[in-house]
């Protein structure tokens, strides 16, 4: 009887480890687009449909990143109408490792705040967007492993900076908290949802005489809420409204408007070739990106014309011709694969390159050098290496 009671604890106990598995949250195959409806909240935390955007994150590839393994999202936002047709323009990273999820930190939702505090500050060596920008690195932020209603600190940092001629001691914390489960409704169904309350905190510091530990002030705290659910990672997220008082500094108080954001829908990544429009170039964002060591372009054109598809480094040397032929209306997909070029193109090293598109004279058959004056179309965009 005393075996079968440990063997049924142990069978218990392995289930919950299981469950607590960071990794269990995130999807397994890369090419699922998260399509998300953002919508601005005013001083009162009414929504401002108006003012109303989408966000398409679309996980491309796993890859080594600033030392770990990493899931790697891409990421852009813009009107119902455009955002279909517009460039991957960001970048997210995550890691998991047991019951934490590492996120790489950015700026992201504070960056407008840090714009403005430089613009306050007086003192020319120290510089608040730099101070943020030091900071980025992995931090273990989604703790599903963690009780209830405790907070922990994610990172916690005291400096100085000096705002009209007067040296102010203040205390950075990023503190992440697992609240209370939640059953939330999205556009693709109903979850049952981890809960995180992730919060930058601004304090001001006043030293007490040695051993007495600093007294802090708070001056702004900036709360970011996230639902997680299995298999589909983030599906809901909420910026309340945040109220910022420097009057004590000799400035006014202020509001910085919330953002609610929730899941719409999630699709392949096959389907964004449907989405092209058919009477216009298109020049689609590589993928995946970052790659190593191949990546796919695609482009669209709506009449025959003399196409070239180049690579060029950040100096603008060129690295490849994938593409220098006349080509019938149409949508086509081409590999940029750096093992497979010989000469200088082998020793390709991590880093940004450009690739661009040239169609010369449509409907000529003629090369790009030889076509006539007609209008044709050149698009350049970005893209990343790493090695």
């Amino acid at each position: 009887m005393k075996k079968l009671i440990y063997i049924n604890i142990l069978i218990l106990s392995l289930g919950i480890c299981f469950a607590q598995q960071a990794s269990d949250y995130f999807t397994v195959n890369p090419g699922l687009r998260w399509q998300f409806i953002s919508t601005p909240l005013d001083s009162s935390s009414n929504e401002i449909d108006s003012l109303e955007y989408h966000r398409w994150d679309l996980f491309i590839s796993e890859a080594d990143f600033e030392g770990k393994s990493a899931k790697i999202l891409q990421t852009k936002s813009g009107p119902e109408e455009t955002i279909a047709f517009q460039p991957y323009v960001d970048s997210i990273f995550y890691h998991f490792s047991g019951a934490n999820g590492y996120e790489y930190f950015k700026l992201g939702v504070i960056e407008n705040l840090i714009f403005l505090l430089d613009s306050l500050i007086t003192d020319s060596t120290f510089s608040v967007l730099s101070f943020f920008q030091s900071l980025e690195q992995w931090y273990s932020v989604y703790r599903f492993a963690q009780s209830i209603g405790d907070e922990y600190t994610i990172f916690q940092i005291d400096t100085t900076i000096t705002i009209n001629a007067n040296t102010i001691p203040i205390r950075l914390k990023y503190l992440g908290k697992r609240l209370q489960d939640e059953t939330i409704a999205t556009g693709i169904g109903t979850f049952d949802c981890k809960k995180f309350r992730r919060t930058i905190g601004v304090s001001y510091l006043v030293i007490l005489p040695p051993p007495l530990p600093p007294l802090e002030f708070p001056i702004l705290s900036l709360h970011d809420y996230i639902w997680i659910t299995e298999n589909f990672w983030i599906v809901q997220g909420l910026i309340p409204p945040t109220d910022v008082d420097l009057q004590f500094i000799g400035y006014g108080a202020f509001y910085i408007p919330g953002l609610s954001t929730k899941l719409d829908k999630i699709t392949a990544i096959e389907d964004e070739k449907d989405l092209r429009f058919p009477d216009t170039y298109v020049l689609m964002q590589n993928y995946p990106n970052p790659f190593n060591p191949s990546t796919k372009i695609s482009w669209q054109s709506p009449v025959g014309s003399w196409q070239t598809l180049k690579i060029y480094d950040v100096l603008g040397n060129e690295v490849a011709t994938l593409v220098d032929e006349y080509k019938p209306a149409g949508s086509y997909e081409v590999e940029f694969n750096v093992a497979s070029h010989s000469g200088k193109n082998r020793n390709l090293t991590s880093g940004i390159y450009f690739y661009q598109l040239k169609v010369t004279d449509p409907e000529s058959s003629l090369p790009a050098g030889q076509a006539g004056s007609g209008q044709g179309f050149v698009e350049t965009k970005k893209m990343l290496l790493l090695k």
